[in-house]
């Protein structure tokens, strides 16, 4: 049996906490005390569901005693039926003092012992991180929540959200991997949850997920898609990173709150570069350049060269960002640094045809290939002006 890692928060879990707790001090605060029950839970339960007790249904009791042991929790765990003829799930409802596992559907006539191991595995693996220092989590969880729920939350929330949300389920599958041992079991239980078949192939589907290129990132809502889902299980286990599901490309159009700290510190290193360009130095120049810092101030030379956005940036981790791997610039990005370089570059009208032509220079250097087009767009060159501009840049003797 393959030795597996231990179950951890991950990066992105590590990361937002620490933002939480330094820029939203207050609501971090209100929402610390996280452990309150739903009074009203265990009546409706009593009333609309059936209650899978030990004597009736000890196969399941025993898988559930085994995840427990298996994810160090100490706790007492009930598990209740749903009525109708549901899609087949699993669910926990989080209550302080006991795990309460809801199942719908007719999940539980399908799994075999240690199918249904992983899958409370799952459900106990939420309860887990729910409980880690002291319910920092929870309280992160609960806060994110109620964000989404205001008409008025910023999209960067939003998106924090649903990374958060994806982030705790390949934290919970973790959970079902640990509790039964064995990733086929994991990923056969996965696809009975998700498709409702009886008989899966889980080496065919780990194939499957062999042939996507999961680099962009996943575009669930709450759930990675299932297939992301195996393919993180299986890199999981060799020791890869898989945190790319959860950020993918950094996108100026979608960022969450660490992301829009990365493009905050991006865009100030490279209005430095901009304003210590020969041809683009000047007081103006620099004035502007100064509104990227944060706080506004004058700006300081960034050290080396001038970066590519043409290919992954390693961004420097600020403010515990997930992880410090390369990251590449979707479209937008990339538009969104040549505006700010083509606003730098106009910034000074005494720069004249020597700041235009260097700034197509550094866009050259800085692989904005894009930039000689959106130029050209906002400022109308003709296309004599265009190639004498172009040619300078170049270097090319006309």
């Amino acid at each position: 049996m393959v030795e597996l890692p231990s179950l951890s928060p991950l990066g992105y879990h590590r990361a937002v906490l620490s933002h939480v707790r330094r820029v939203d001090e207050r609501a971090w605060e209100a929402l610390r005390p996280a452990e309150a029950d739903d009074p009203g839970l265990t009546e409706t339960l009593l009333r609309n569901t059936y209650r899978l007790e030990a004597g009736g249904h000890p196969a399941l009791h025993e898988a559930g005693r085994r995840a427990a042991e298996a994810l160090g929790l100490e706790v007492e765990v009930e598990f209740f039926q749903a009525q109708g003829a549901g899609q087949p799930n699993a669910s926990l409802l989080h209550q302080s003092g006991k795990a309460v596992i809801l199942f719908e559907g007719p999940l539980l006539d399908r799994l075999t012992p240690d199918e249904l191991a992983a899958v409370c595995g799952h459900e106990l693996a939420h309860r887990l991180l729910w409980t880690i220092d002291d319910g920092a989590y929870l309280a992160v969880d609960r806060l994110l929540d109620a964000a989404a729920g205001d008409a008025r939350t910023p999209a960067q929330y939003l998106e924090t959200r649903r990374r958060w949300v994806m982030a705790s389920e390949l934290f919970a599958d973790r959970g079902a991997l640990k509790a039964c041992g064995d990733l086929s079991t994991t990923v056969r239980a996965l696809l009975k949850v998700q498709t409702g078949l009886s008989g899966v192939d889980p080496e065919a589907y780990l194939r499957q997920a062999g042939e996507l290129d999961l680099s962009t990132g996943s575009r669930g809502t709450s759930h990675p898609e299932g297939v992301a889902r195996a393919w993180a299980l299986q890199n999981w286990i060799a020791g890869e990173d898989v945190e790319v599901l959860l950020t993918g490309p950094l996108d100026v159009d979608a960022p969450d709150l660490l992301d829009a700290v990365l493009l905050r510190e991006l865009s100030m290193d490279f209005a430095a570069h901009i304003a210590q360009t020969e041809g683009l130095r000047s007081d103006t120049v620099a004035t502007y350049a100064a509104g990227f810092a944060d706080p506004p101030g004058p700006l300081g030379v960034p050290g080396g060269a001038v970066p590519r956005f043409d290919e992954p940036l390693a961004i420097r981790p600020v403010d515990g960002a997930p992880i410090p791997r390369p990251r590449a610039l979707t479209a937008a990005t990339k538009q969104y640094l040549c505006y700010l370089l083509l606003d730098l570059a106009t910034a000074d009208p005494d720069a004249g045809d020597e700041g235009l032509v260097a700034s197509l220079r550094l866009a050259r250097r800085a692989g904005l290939t894009p930039y000689d087009d959106l130029a050209d767009d906002e400022l109308g060159w003709s296309d004599k002006r265009r190639a004498e501009l172009a040619a300078a840049a170049d270097g090319v003797i006309q």
